[in-house]
């Protein structure tokens, strides 16, 4: 049966409500036609999948990440370093870290990619109540655009999943195993300096210029507060790994 409202001439058929894009136009469409996704996510937003997707491939790459790195490699140095660990401690540290580092990784995985995008899209939303063209965007436009975009990501982390499985990797953490990164080529002493360099990555990238976009079509963002949006993003993720580099 068919919704209508009546008017002045009668029943007129009412226009169906739009269909939000599926995960594999999602998928596609950040890849092809970025705008035209944005805008159906506009009229019909869609985060589940994204989300859903990301947190799953999260989460296979945590698993064979871990089961391959030697977190002997990777901790010690780190251990060593630091002033206030006895070098008697060390080892004991290195054995509790082996057995916490997959459940904690796959935690991780889990929940934080789920709280990162809550929070993001919460500060999406608040700035475009203040600096939208249009009528006030709903939370769940916010949501989409916080988590839409990085489904450009994917081939990333597919990538760093095969190099995982296909040779071995050390104490390497993922960052340092992407070849999409400038920090993979580039190498520097000062261990703050080469984890920015870690931050130019390809793909990384290109999730900030389509959350841009997102923000400007699906939110409709003023250019200053969309601009302010990614820079803060930026900051918090790029400046984050650098200051927690050891």
């Amino acid at each position: 049966m068919t919704d209508s409202n009546p008017s002045l001439y009668g029943e007129q058929p009412q226009a169906p409500n739009p269909k939000a894009p599926g995960l594999m136009d999602q998928i596609v469409g950040v890849f092809t036609e970025p705008s035209v996704l944005f805008e159906k996510l506009n009229r019909a937003p869609s985060w589940g999948w994204a989300i859903g997707i990301l947190t799953a491939a999260g989460v296979v790459l945590t698993v064979i990440w871990g089961l391959k790195v030697d977190v002997d490699e990777m901790l010690r140095p780190i251990l060593e370093r630091n002033p206030q660990i006895a070098s008697a401690q060390i080892d004991t540290l290195i054995e509790m870290q082996k057995k916490f580092i997959m459940p904690f990784g796959v935690l991780g995985a889990l929940f934080g990619t789920v709280a990162v995008a809550l929070l993001a899209a919460l500060f999406y939303w608040l700035v475009a109540k203040g600096a939208s063209e249009g009528e006030q965007p709903s939370y769940l436009q916010a949501l989409s655009a916080a988590t839409v975009p990085s489904l450009v990501r994917l081939p990333s982390m597919l990538l760093i999943a095969l190099i995982c499985l296909l040779k071995p990797i050390g104490g390497l953490t993922p960052e340092k195993i992407n070849p999409t990164s400038l920090g993979y080529f580039v190498h520097v002493e000062n261990l703050k300096l080469h984890a920015l360099l870690y931050g130019v990555e390809l793909f990384y990238i290109a999730d900030v210029v389509l959350t841009y976009l997102a923000l400007r079509k699906i939110l409709r963002m003023k250019t200053g507060g969309a601009i302010l949006c990614v820079v803060v993003s930026v900051l918090v993720a790029v400046g984050g790994r650098a200051l927690g580099a050891r």
